[in-house]
Order: C-alpha cells, then sequence, then structure tokens
C-alpha cells in the first residue's frame, strides 16, 4: 500500500468524490480508496502533498521514441542501434514528465514494438507504450527525409498489403500519410499525397485485422476524407474546417484529432528559421490553428500530442501546453485533452484518464494548480506514478 495525503484535486478530472481535498490510498496497481484528509491511517509509505495538485497519468498520444533531437539531418545519420537507445531515453524522459500512456506514431526498424516490450517486462522504465512501426505512404515528396520510416504503397491492394504486413510485426495500430508533411524537405502540408479510394481501403484493412490507423492529415480534403471514412484519429489536423467538423459529427464523432502544435507554435515565434520554406509551410499552418479550437468546442473528440524531439521535451518541459494556450484553448480544455480525452480516444477510459477508485493508479502530483495557471505544467512534476509504482 502507498498513501498520498492532502491532495488538491480537479473536478473535472476526478470522478466519484466531491471535495477538493482528499486522501489516496493505492494498494497494488490500483486506486482503492479516495477519502477526506485525515479519515486513513494504514500503516504503510506515504507522501504528504500538503495541497499540492493530484492529476491523472497523462497522455502523449502522437510523438516518435527515437527523435533524439530537431535536427532532423542528424536523425537521418544514426543507426539502428542508436535509436534504440535513443528511444529508451526518451521513453524514460516522458514517465519523468508525467506522461504514463503514449502512443510511438511511427519508427524505423519497428522499434517501438521493442521498446514497448522492454518496458512491459520491467527491463526498462517508461510509460505505457502503443506504438505503429513504418508509416504507410503513397509515394511523396521528400520521403526520404527520414530514411526507413516510410512504407511506400500505391494502390487499394498495396495498402491491404502493407497493414497486414504491419500487423503481423507486433504493431498496435497503423500511421498512415494521406497529405504533405511540414518537415519532409519539400512537402506541401495542406496538399493531398492520397485519394478517397485509399483512405476508405485503409479503414477497411484496419478493420479487417481488429485495429485502427492513425492518419497524418493536416489539409483539409484528407481530413474530410478521414471523417467519411470512420478513420479513428486525424494527426495534426491544421487546416480543419467547418465542412470537416460537420462531417465528423454526423457521423457518430468516430473520427478525434491529434493536435500537435509544440513544433508549430516554437517555429513561428522564431525569426531566424532555415530554410525559409519550413517557416513558411509553419506560417501556413498556423494561421489555421484557431480552428482546432473551434472544433474542439464544437464536440469533435481531441486528444494530446507533441510530435517533437527529446531534446526540446527536456529544454522545454510542458511546452504543449504553452502552444495550445497560445492558440486559445483554456486551461481545463488543454488538462482535459491531456488525461480524460485522450484516454477516451485509445478506449482506455475505463481504466485511465481520472482519479477514481478502481481506475489504475497513474498519477502526477504538481506544485501548483494548472487550472488555474498553467504555467505550473512547465516544471518537472514533484511525483509521477504507474500503476502504483512510485518512479520519480
Amino acid at each position: 500500500m502507498f498513501l498520498i495525503k492532502n491532495a488538491r484535486l480537479i473536478p473535472e478530472l476526478t470522478e466519484g468524490f466531491p471535495e477538493q481535498f482528499a486522501d489516496v490510498l493505492i494498494e497494488d496497481s490500483t486506486i482503492s480508496r479516495i477519502v477526506p484528509v485525515g479519515s486513513l491511517a494504514p500503516e504503510c509509505e506515504s507522501l504528504n502533498l500538503q495541497g499540492k495538485t493530484l492529476l491523472p497519468g497523462m497522455f502523449d498520444l502522437h510523438m516518435h521514441l527515437y527523435f533524439s533531437t530537431d535536427n532532423f539531418a542528424e536523425v537521418a545519420l544514426r543507426g539502428r542501434n542508436e535509436y534504440i537507445f535513443d528511444s529508451v531515453s526518451y521513453a524514460k524522459e516522458l514517465l519523468r514528465q508525467g506522461f504514463t500512456t503514449i502512443r510511438d506514431a511511427g519508427n524505423p526498424y519497428y522499434i517501438g514494438v521493442s521498446v514497448r516490450d522492454a518496458v512491459a517486462a520491467g527491463i526498462v522504465p517508461g510509460p505505457r507504450i502503443f506504438t505503429a512501426g513504418r508509416c504507410i505512404s503513397p509515394y511523396a515528396k521528400s520521403n526520404d527525409t527520414f530514411p526507413n520510416l516510410y512504407y511506400e504503397v500505391n494502390t487499394p491492394s498495396e495498402i491491404l498489403s502493407a497493414c497486414r504486413y504491419e500487423n503481423a510485426m507486433g504493431v498496435d495500430f497503423l500511421k498512415y500519410m494521406a497529405t504533405g508533411s511540414v518537415a519532409n524537405l519539400n512537402g506541401v502540408p495542406g496538399a493531398l499525397v492520397s485519394s478517397r479510394e485509399e483512405i476508405f481501403a485503409l479503414q477497411a484493412a484496419a478493420e479487417s485485422l481488429d485495429s485502427y490507423a492513425a492518419v497524418h492529415c493536416h489539409g483539409a480534403k484528407g481530413i474530410l476524407y478521414c471523417a467519411q471514412a470512420g478513420i479513428r484519429t486525424v494527426e495534426h489536423a491544421s487546416m480543419i474546417d467547418s465542412e470537416c467538423i460537420e462531417t465528423i459529427l454526423m457521423n457518430n464523432a468516430k473520427t478525434s484529432i491529434v493536435p500537435t502544435l509544440s513544433p508549430v507554435v516554437e517555429i513561428h515565434r522564431s525569426d531566424d528559421i532555415e530554410p525559409k520554406k519550413l517557416k513558411n509551410k509553419i506560417e501556413e499552418v498556423y494561421a489555421h490553428a484557431h480552428r482546432l479550437v473551434e472544433a474542439s468546442r464544437a464536440g469533435v473528440l481531441t486528444g494530446w500530442g507533441t510530435d517533437t524531439s527529446m531534446r526540446h521535451f527536456i529544454d522545454c518541459p510542458g511546452f504543449e501546453f504553452d502552444a495550445r494556450r497560445d492558440v486559445g484553448y483554456t486551461n481545463i480544455e488543454m488538462l482535459m485533452q491531456a488525461t480524460i480525452n485522450s484516454s477516451r480516444i485509445m478506449g482506455l477510459e475505463d481504466r485511465l484518464g481520472t482519479v477514481k477508485e478502481g481506475k489504475l493508479a497513474d498519477l502526477v502530483a504538481v506544485d501548483g494548480n494548472p487550472d488555474e495557471d498553467i504555467s505550473v505544467m512547465f516544471t518537472l512534476p514533484v511525483a509521477v506514478f504507474k500503476e502504483g509504482v512510485r518512479y520519480f
């Protein structure tokens, strides 16, 4: 057992307990009791938070474990073993910052599978990992920016074959590229590189494998096709528009969005970005970012993604909170996106996403009140628990 004393709770992230302050008892891997402060006196190890805020473990639904640095040319020169070591280090850093569940949205050599299994076996510390393998993609401009990352296909039948292969390699979900990429040197973010027929074929293939697809989409046309097909998650969703929003809602909200605003806002704020082509692409994406807030408030389920490197995570903890604040999200909206919303997208809301008796004890203590001042999230947590084990 472990007792967390005098924890401040946020109502929107807490279930079944109406008071603001509580003691939280952990038994084995779960939250067994949430009670008024001072109600329990078990003989066990304890931590007195002295009114600090206790959050559910957070999710990052779009990141790449092997991204050690934002210098993509340097990343491209690293080898398979270096990618594995980088990924292990990044997994530990994510956990240190309170992310107890992540999705690795594409990696070379299926290193995400290896690191996932090593974490699950207790060999290395890290979050709960769900991983794609290679990014399934039509031939597109500058796919070679990221060597060994793409599985290139060009017909619906090839998509089916690729999905079957990826699934056989042990991935948890399928990653697909439907529009151009900001990061690919000559990619055009809003431009389709796929077709409606191919996206529908992707969804059919995913369903046949009892899996799902996460689809890279900046442009509105690609997002629209994903919404029509019932794709589970649209990654980035940068240029979402009213037609896309309406289609998602009319299709029983089967499709969620996972914005990734850290790299967008970071580059938008910088004046010395080279090449200028990258800066121009980012400005185009940033100009549409307020529509993401519109989509979320209209009822489109919105998750948490960062799509940034380990180096940036270390240098700028919590930057995605700053980036989302920049485009207009409220503190509570962001905290819900990083916890309960993302758990719903993953189908894990019965086990994770809120502080509730019976749920897994994934818990993060922070020094301050992030629902009132989101800058609290820009510093490292004071404690991180995953399945009842305190890691930091």
